[in-house]
């Protein structure tokens, strides 16, 4: 079976979603393309340079301390050949792959649950396919 590589937030108040698996990522800076940012955010995160692929692209409502924040999200997707052990973690708690079978185990975060299981049935159908 597919695996895909997670990641769990720290577990920290000031955080949204903490101690939630959920993806690698975070915000686009000023200047910088989607793409820009999600490799910028894979160094930083993992240290990892990866060819990354724009799988989907979806529209997030997060709700935190009485605010509503909406905006764009951007799925990338890339092919890793790294152990877990091999990886370095600089942001989040624990990183781990993951089959379709976990995310019934896993507090998945930003309500990915149906992005992660769209996924994973793209992979099983061949209609996304990973170049490595």
């Amino acid at each position: 079976p597919y695996t895909t590589l997670f990641r769990s937030r720290d577990d920290r108040p000031d955080l949204v979603f903490p101690g939630c698996w959920t993806t690698f990522g975070g915000s686009v800076e000023a200047g910088e393309t989607p793409e820009e940012a999600m490799h910028r955010e894979l160094l930083e995160e993992i240290e990892l340079d990866l060819p990354v692929k724009l799988w989907k692209t979806i529209e997030f409502t997060i709700e935190r301390d009485g605010q509503v924040l909406k905006g764009d999200g951007y799925i990338y997707v890339a092919p890793i050949e790294k152990a877990e052990d091999e990886i370095v973690l600089h942001e989040g708690q624990a990183l781990g792959y993951f089959a379709l079978a976990d995310l019934t185990k896993l507090k998945i975060g930003f309500g990915f649950e149906s992005v992660f299981r769209e996924i994973f049935a793209a992979l099983a159908d061949g209609s996304l396919k990973i170049e490595r």
